[in-house]
């Protein structure tokens, strides 16, 4: 079979859904010849290698290149038991009361972006928008600079873009530098007043110092990870959340009637969306043993793309599966994989939901007529759907 499956491919970036069909229905498991990963599309075998951890480790990381199983890696680069230790820390520092806490002051950002945006009549809802309210989610959660937000989207770019080996390897490691020099200040502030008796920030840098789980501690190298993997998971995906729903109510002007009918609709809409079009096309595992999987086989420590977005569109598992639909049933959309399954199941979904919904929820109540206003720019790493521009307009009164 012809390799008609290419990551980076702009055909496929810009309209994937063909390409999932036939990986699904022709390809179940995928060998790109170019890239010598493999891709496993069906929704039943993405699950089911989520679940088995003991098989599909996550030690080498959840990208193309092999992680050092060594570093002091974070969550999505460990595998149980380490990552149950590690899970439950973080639960300590990220927990839903917290999080509930969050709503008003995030409430109250987003209102003030829309207030700034109103007057002007269109706007590029991803550079004007979206991009900045996990940034300020971010900053206010990790207790430092809002105002060095714009600086920590510029990080998150190029270490998403590295992902599949899109970025220039020496851009890579000055933006590790950069962003490990700055945080290794905040941590180093947190451990001197900790040293000296006093009283920390109730911030989530100094959550993840101190929480203990059976007398031990994330070490200072540890915490680092997980700030570099809270900011490249909590930002860029939930600005494609929130941007892919705005895109496909503005492509579907029936199912923006019934979300602008009945606004009780927007957290169904963005499930919908993270459904139809995952922000994240898959991550990987490597299998620690030989394994053959619908007659293909995979020799030991492979990268082995487990494809979410495919996944998402199985009619095995979703009817009609190439429809969006605001009205689905909000129970089986939470079946999606957008957001992973199993033991490494995104932490900060809920946060991603509440992000998604009020934002929505401004957009779209807020700014009459929305309508597109240009051409929107697909975005560039190409582990993601989603837009670096989306421009619209909007009538003012």
């Amino acid at each position: 079979m012809d390799d008609f499956f290419d990551i980076k491919d702009r055909d496929f970036q810009e309209n994937p859904h063909p390409v999932y069909k036939r990986l699904i229905a022709e390809c179940p498991v995928h060998k790109s010849e170019r890239y010598g990963f493999y891709s496993v599309s069906r929704y039943q075998d993405v699950k089911e290698i989520l679940r088995d951890t003991a098989m599909w480790s996550s030690k080498f990381g959840p990208g193309t290149a092999y992680a050092d199983p060594n570093a002091p890696n974070a969550l999505v680069n460990v595998d149980p038991p380490e990552h149950d230790f590690q899970l439950k820390l973080v639960n300590k520092a990220f927990t839903r009361q917290s999080i509930n806490a969050m709503e008003p002051d995030i409430a109250g950002y987003v209102k003030q972006l829309v207030d700034g945006l109103r007057p002007k009549g269109r706007a590029d809802l991803m550079r004007d928008f979206a991009m900045h309210i996990p940034l300020f989610v971010i900053s206010r959660m990790l207790g430092v600079n809002p105002d060095d937000g714009l600086m920590f989207r510029g990080w998150v770019e190029e270490l998403t873009m590295g992902v599949f080996g899109d970025a220039d390897p020496a851009v890579i490691q000055r933006v590790q530098g950069e962003f490990g020099a700055y945080f290794t200040n905040e941590v180093q502030k947190r451990q001197k007043v900790l040293e000296a008796g006093g009283s920390l920030p109730d911030d989530l840098i100094a959550r993840l110092l101190t929480a203990e789980v059976d007398g031990k501690t994330l070490e200072p190298a540890r915490v680092l990870g997980f700030i570099s993997f809270l900011l490249v998971a909590g930002s860029g995906t939930t600005t494609m959340l929130v941007c892919n729903t705005i895109h496909h109510l503005l492509d579907n002007p029936d199912q923006m009637a019934k979300v602008l009918a009945n606004p009780e609709l927007i957290p169904a809409a963005a499930e919908e969306s993270m459904r139809f079009t995952a922000p994240v096309h898959g991550l990987f595992r490597t299998n620690n043993e030989d394994v053959t999987l619908h007659g293909v086989h995979i020799p030991k420590d492979s990268k082995v793309m487990c494809m979410f977005a495919a996944a998402n569109v199985d009619e095995a598992q979703f009817s009609n599966p190439d429809k969006f639909d605001v009205e689905r049933d909000v129970n089986e959309l939470r079946k999606q994989l957008g957001f992973g399954w199993g033991t490494h199941i995104c932490t900060g979904a809920p946060l991603a939901r509440m992000e998604a919904r009020i934002a929505l929820t401004e957009i779209l109540t807020r700014l009459p007529n929305l309508r597109a206003d240009g051409q929107a720019v697909q975005t560039a790493p190409s582990v993601l759907y989603g837009f670096d521009h989306l421009p619209v307009a909007w009538d003012v009164d």
